[in-house]
């Protein structure tokens, strides 16, 4: 009997004791700061939390912290937040500072511009037609795409960990904090930097940017809100930055930084002592917007965790006897909705039918990320501002927005470099930049005026119309006239460089067919006609001649290298072909010309790469279109390259490369045949008579700007380049 009491007394205290905790379990609260790229500086605090086994019941975060914050509320662990970071180009998706409307986003091979110095847009409304200096439509597909199995979910708390984030509503002077609605809107407007990124709309009216404006730590928040634990992470390091004088304003992400330091700190200095634990990452060398720096900031995380780590002994001591019952669903586990319809909107009719055939998939990464591509093609070839959408009950309603009539954008662009070069008998100096202005107007809402001002060895003026029709097509049509040496004596990198007073006329028009930001045809007509004044130099006498090249013509752009990274694979190539006649001397000619250029590697610290370049042009011997130049300074009318070698990605975006190279050419050129090409000199690459063996030395880094380096080409002959360049 005794033996029966004493047992039921021990399942009675067992199941006091088991009450006890589900009833009276301490609620824990991570709170993560805003502050830009260094919010990434969170994530070695979830590993350490997923480490020990510690789940928090909350998760509320500004800004940055609402972004870490919110994908882990969605069910990623702390090793997946790295990996999503290390395999994504965030800082690539954030710094599209050509936001405009690129109907021709993959360049024509026949025409095209250098737009990487700056874009400015502006539109009857005022200055910029958007409102905002980044374009957020790659931002946005990115989070879109990680959270597509949640973008359903209405309800903050039915997330995998419930969470909140932090918003400032400017419209009405307030703080909003996001429990309900839409988790990608919440994210997105917590982390609208006032004129870096567009505010968010809500449906009252109101627009909300930065949470860091109201409150960067929501400390206050999460104790209003039931937490009896509240651990926080304050990345923006208020304390320093509050005694420190001298802030770094010098770059545009270091000015709003401080601005908004300076209208938070305060507030958040006064909620630090409400807070069980503050760990402070040493991150605050960093910018905003430093995402490309996101290993070291990450190695900052890990050692404020090293630091910090009797603070997390103490908190897995008080929630020891609660692990059993802490948990959630990893976002992997997490059942992909059904998509049950897409309603399109002002989308145009073209699109509508593939936009409805994604009803009845799931809503996961790849049908989001295919999504993605399709509204993007849509805003690209049809002009617009933005192309966005909701979802609700599973239903996607997808929005457009044009752009202000009569807006437009002007854009500056800077390729080429200077060097030195011997080619066998003489070291000569080498300059070959080349300067675009260039922009776009919209007169009507499928019509597009483009302009561009081309300066390298003279000076060239364009302007044309274009249009789209279709899903995928556009109509195109410019003229344009250039003043400058146009005869092969210009030819930019050889020793027989001559500046003179020629002019030129061309015009041509074009139907391209353009496929999801990666392929790119064209067909084309037109006609150049060039004057070349008399020129006598120590090597070469010409007289004054007139010519006029009438053709037809195909181009083709394959392009899957982004580039933006020296790690990035992918490949791209193009080809050009015309075809036609040039008078008066009614000479049959032609011009085809092949590039390609393709990286890839087993990993990100090697990759094996290849160049190439093949071109055969029968034109008359005194234009410079009728030759190529070799990366040695020979020029030639037949010409194969081919590169091969390795790439050794470097810290900070630099690179090392080095190869091999082989050059076949036809070294005195069209020179020899006057006017007219005849017979079995018209057969592509009959001309071909010297070859070349070398070696390729180049190293380099790669910026918003492009890539910048020196190359270092040196032939079995010897031939010698050297030239320090931006492409």
């Amino acid at each position: 009997m005794k033996k029966r009491v004493c047992l039921l007394l021990m399942v009675l205290i067992a199941a006091a004791s088991t009450l006890t905790a589900a009833v009276f379990k301490p609620k824990l609260a991570l709170v993560l700061s805003g502050g830009g790229a260094k919010g990434l500086a969170h994530i070695p605090i979830i590993q350490e939390l997923d480490r020990r086994g510690i789940v928090p019941d909350l998760v509320i975060g500004t800004s940055a912290g609402a972004l870490v914050g919110g994908l882990y509320a969605a069910g990623y662990s702390g090793d997946e937040l790295e990996t999503i970071v290390s395999e994504n180009d965030i800082s690539g998706y954030i710094m599209h500072l050509y936001a405009v409307r690129p109907r021709d986003i993959i360049p024509s091979v026949f025409s095209g511009y250098e737009t990487n110095l700056l874009t400015v847009e502006f539109g009857t409304n005022g200055f910029g037609a958007a409102n905002a200096l980044l374009n957020d439509q790659y931002i946005n597909a990115f989070l879109r795409r990680y959270l597509s199995k949640v973008l359903a979910i209405k309800d903050f708390d039915d997330l995998s960990i419930p969470f909140r984030s932090v918003g400032a509503d400017i419209t009405n002077n307030r703080e909003v904090v996001f429990d309900s609605g839409s988790l990608f809107q919440a994210l997105r407007a917590s982390m609208a930097i006032p004129i870096v990124f567009a505010p968010v709309q809500l449906e009252d009216g109101s627009w909300i940017v930065d949470g860091g404006l109201e409150d960067n730590l929501p400390i206050d928040l999460a104790r209003d809100l039931g937490a009896d634990i509240v651990l926080a992470v304050d990345v923006a390091d208020a304390a320093r930055v509050y005694s420190s004088s001298t802030p770094d304003m010098s770059t545009l992400s270091g000015a709003f930084t401080g601005f908004t330091d300076y209208l938070s700190r305060p507030a958040v200095l006064e909620q630090y002592g409400n807070a069980d634990w503050v760990i402070v990452p040493d991150v605050g060398e960093f910018a905003a917007l430093d995402f490309n720096k996101y290993e070291e900031i990450l190695e900052r995380g890990r050692n404020a965790v090293i630091e910090n780590s009797d603070m997390f002994d103490e908190l897995e001591d008080r929630l020891e006897r609660y692990k059993d019952d802490m948990h959630y669903t990893p976002y992997s586990e997490l059942e992909a909705p059904v998509i049950v319809s897409v309603n399109c909107g002002t989308v145009p009719q073209s699109y509508r039918e593939d936009l409805r055939a994604f009803a009845g998939r799931p809503m996961d990464y790849e049908t989001i990320a295919e999504f993605e591509v399709l509204l993007d093609e849509i805003r690209i070839h049809e002009g617009l501002k933005s192309v966005t959408y909701d979802v609700v009950d599973n239903i996607i309603s997808v929005y457009t927005e044009a752009y202000p009539s009569m807006s437009g954008n002007i854009s500056l662009g800077l390729s080429g470099g200077l060097g030195i070069r011997y080619d066998g008998t003489k070291t000569f100096f080498v300059y070959d930049p080349e300067f675009t202005l260039s922009g776009s107007l919209s007169l009507l809402r499928s019509l597009v005026l483009d302009y561009g001002i081309v300066v390298d060895e003279g000076i060239m003026v364009e302007g044309g119309l274009s249009m789209p029709f279709m899903q995928s097509f556009f109509l195109y049509g410019n003229v344009g006239v250039k003043y400058g040496q146009m005869s092969y004596l210009s030819i930019p990198g050889t020793r027989e460089y001559n500046f003179g007073n020629d002019a030129g006329v061309s015009a041509k028009f074009g139907l391209a067919f353009v496929y999801r930001d990666a392929l790119r045809l064209d067909v084309i007509g037109g006609a150049d006609y060039t004057y070349i004044s008399g020129i006598n130099t120590s090597s070469t006498a010409l007289g004054s001649s007139h010519d006029l090249y009438a053709y037809g013509g195909l181009g083709f752009v394959y392009d899957k290298y982004i580039g933006s990274k020296a790690s990035d694979d992918g490949f791209e190539t193009s080809l050009a072909l015309t075809i036609g006649g040039d008078f008066p001397d009614s000479a049959f000619s032609y011009s085809f010309v092949f590039d390609a250029y393709g990286a890839i590697g087993p990993n990100d610290i090697l990759k094996f790469i290849i160049d190439a370049e093949i071109a055969t042009i029968r034109r008359p011997w005194n234009l410079a279109a009728s030759y190529r130049a070799t990366n040695t300074g020979l020029i030639s009318s037949d010409y194969i390259y081919v590169m091969g070698g390795i790439r050794l990605p470097l810290p900070a975006s630099t690179y090392i490369d080095a190869g091999i190279y082989f050059e076949a050419l036809d070294k005195d050129g069209a020179r020899e045949h006057g006017s007219k090409w005849s017979g079995s000199e018209l057969i592509p690459f009959s001309q071909l008579d010297t070859i070349e063996l070398g070696g390729y030395l180049s190293g380099g880094i790669i910026t918003t700007f492009g890539r910048i380096g020196g190359e270092l080409f040196i032939s079995m002959h010897p031939r010698v380049s050297f030239m320090v360049s931006i492409e």
